[in-house]
């Protein structure tokens, strides 16, 4: 019987000396992801906290797995976030760091100073293993949500290449942003001269708008066609790379979501560092005329770039 108390202490002994041999005084813990995603464009998205919303994997927003998050510092790439967990807090920074053009990296770390009793000591090292397997699947939440361009831009963008290399063209001015009639008139006309010179179209009317001021609009109409047409004082010949790059996004509903797709376009655009050797345009998929219901309208958003 003395024998087995003499064991048991000694193993007591042990396991208390383990505690403070295998568990340091201070526990770093670090959480790592990659992103195939622009650095701007991740940092525009996470500094508005509404966001985080859309991809926290807890059932409630900031909470999960028992564990609250909060936001108490945010700048353009740093976030300290403090994290409860019943009566303790760890203090965590969250950092946001470019690769390339389209490649970053999210680290989130945190230190904990362990307690000297070796009971509470090994208590927190377990709330802290579980502290690091929630970051690392936060992040990974994270990572499934902003590698998607529609969750950042609001439409799908894809990089793509030129199918329509041979354009013929109409400009004309305006007091007013073209109405869908003035739009038509110009397609009409396009239609005309290329059925004059015996071409064949090739895809939908393209068009584009320019605004200077609040009255002096220019709209840009053309349609791709089987080969190049003379130059006129009305219609010119336009040519794009076959073959180049071009980024692509589909929006359906009218003026408003057209306008802030190629708002976001544009976003992408400069997100990557691309530059662009043209205009951007629509692809007037949808006829406009037989179809008022703006709502209906299909239109393909297009900007050639490398």
């Amino acid at each position: 019987m003395k024998k087995i108390l003499i064991a048991l202490v000694l193993l007591i002994v042990f396991a208390l000396a383990a505690v403070y041999v295998f568990i340091p005084g201070k526990i770093r813990i670090e959480a790592t992801i990659s992103l195939k995603a622009a650095f701007p464009a991740v940092s525009r998205t996470l500094i508005d906290e509404n966001s985080w919303k859309k991809w926290w994997p807890g059932e409630t927003p900031l909470n999960y797995n028992k564990q609250t998050y909060s936001i108490s510092e945010k700048a353009y790439s740093v976030y300290d976030i403090k994290i409860h967990s019943g009566k303790d807090t760890i203090n965590s920074r969250l950092e946001l760091v470019p690769v390339k053009n389209d490649i970053m990296t999210i680290g989130w770390h945190a230190e904990q100073v362990t307690s000297s009793n070796p009971f509470l000591r090994f208590s927190q090292y377990m709330n802290i293993k579980g502290t690091e397997k929630n970051m690392n699947e936060i992040l990974q939440s994270m990572k499934a949500f902003l590698e998607r361009t529609k969750n950042i831009y609001g439409v799908e963008i894809n990089r793509t290449l030129v199918n329509d290399s041979v354009l013929i063209s109409t400009r004309r001015s305006f007091k007013h942003y073209p109405n869908v009639q003035e739009i038509d008139a110009m397609i009409r006309d396009l239609r005309k001269y290329i059925v004059q010179h015996n071409a064949i179209e090739k895809n939908s009317p393209m068009l584009n708008v320019l605004r200077f001021d609040s009255s002096h609009y220019e709209a840009m109409c053309a349609i791709p066609v089987d080969k190049a047409l003379p130059q006129t004082n009305e219609f010119a010949p336009k040519f794009l790379l076959k073959g180049g790059n071009i980024l692509e996004a589909q929006v359906q509903g009218g003026s408003t979501t057209i306008e802030n797709g190629l708002k976001e376009l544009e976003n992408y655009r400069s997100d990557y560092r691309f530059t662009s050797p043209a205009i951007p345009y629509q692809l007037l998929v949808t006829d406009r005329v037989k179809e008022t219901d703006t709502t209906k309208w299909i239109t393909k958003l297009y900007y050639p770039v490398f």
